[in-house]
This record gives C-alpha cells, structure tokens and sequence, in this order.
C-alpha cells in the first residue's frame, strides 16, 4: 500500500507540474499566452499554429518551439509590425512578448528563411 500511495502523490506532483508550468507567474501581466511549434511537413517547414488570433490590446506571450529535425537547425518568427523577431534553435524553446496594439492582419514569417511558409496575426477589435 505504501507503494501505491507514493507512486500516486509522485503521479499528481508531476500532473500539477504539467497543468501549471505553462501559465503565467502571478503578477506577471499577460493576457493571452500560444505556444507555436515549428514542424516539417511534407519539405516544407512551417509554424504550426499558422493562424494566431488576439483582441486588440492584450498583452501577448508566445512560447516558440522549433521541432525541425533537419537542418539547418535554427529558424526564424518575425511579426514585423510589432517588433518582433526571434531565433529559435532546435529544442531550445524561446519566449517574445507583445502587447496588440492595433488591430488587423499581420505577417508573420520566418525571417530567416523567406521561402518558408508564413503565416499571419490576426488582431481583432475588442
């Protein structure tokens, strides 16, 4: 019995580990966080949520994750209208942060690879 129980408190500190780790730390002021994954599908290398869908004036957190197992290794996400542009190298997760402070439809590409498929930020007016 003592087996069991310590294998269910391990169970549920690493389910609580799961179910929290990706949420913003108190007082942090983040409305909205989207974890985007870069993916090869069929040669091509693309951002997987293509589409990223906000209100106008929220504050943004985008944990980016670049799953590509061939090279090269690094990859780019740019949101140029909100100064947003970042490496992401393979298996080292990396984190930007916007507030959307206009609304309408914005590109979003690797700027490292133009060739890539890009995809777009849509804002939408509150």
């Amino acid at each position: 019995m003592k087996k069991t129980l310590s294998g269910m408190s391990i169970a549920v500190a690493v389910m609580s580990l799961l179910l929290f780790s990706g949420m913003p730390a108190a007082g942090q002021n983040v409305d909205r966080e989207i974890t985007v994954i870069n993916i090869e599908f069929e040669g091509s290398k693309v951002w997987v949520p293509a589409t990223l869908v906000v209100k106008k004036g929220e504050r943004i957190r985008v944990k980016l994750i670049n799953k590509v197992k061939s090279d090269p290794n690094v990859h780019g996400f740019a949101i140029p209208d909100f100064d947003v542009k970042v490496d992401v190298y393979r298996d080292k997760p990396e984190t930007v942060e916007f507030t959307a402070d206009k609304a309408g439809v914005f590109k979003v590409w690797c700027h490292l690879h133009p060739a890539h498929i890009g995809g777009q930020l849509l804002v939408l007016e509150q």
